[in-house]
This record gives structure tokens, sequence and C-alpha cells, in this order.
């Protein structure tokens, strides 16, 4: 019983640690707001790669890498 916990127990983290860390975390843009989600290359994120915004029409813009340290913001539209 308790090798197949264990068993359960590596499995599921190994799972998790082959999921990006950005497609486990990054929320869902609510309507009515502007999202920014900002990809950097280092834990202290001070090399920024890339970037995703989506705007309030819903449109999205990106560039560089999408992948690597996440910052997401977003704001409410006027």
């Amino acid at each position: 019983m308790i090798r197949r916990v264990l068993a359960v127990a590596v499995l599921a983290t190994a799972t998790l640690a082959v999921i990006p860390a950005a497609a486990q975390a990054l929320p869902a843009c609510p309507v009515g707001y502007l999202c920014n989600t900002q990809y950097f290359s280092d834990s202290a994120r001070t090399n920024l790669v890339g970037v995703r915004t989506e705007f309030c029409d819903r449109s999205v813009s990106t560039w560089g890498r999408l992948s690597g340290y996440v910052t997401w913001s977003s704001s409410p539209c006027n």
C-alpha cells in the first residue's frame, strides 16, 4: 500500500515538473481587462525575453519567446 502511494506521489510530481510553470500558474484574462504577461529568462526577472498582451477588444499581441519565468498583470479597461 505504501509503495502505491509513493508511486502515485512520484508520478504526480514528475507530471507537474514536465508542465511548464507558465502553463500552471497563469490566470485567464477577464473580460473588460487588459492583461500583460512578461517572460524572463532568469528567476531574478532581469532579462525580458517576450511579452503577450491581451487588449480590451480581446485582440492579442505577442513578441519574443513565450516561456520562462513569468510576471502577469491586469488593469481594467475604460
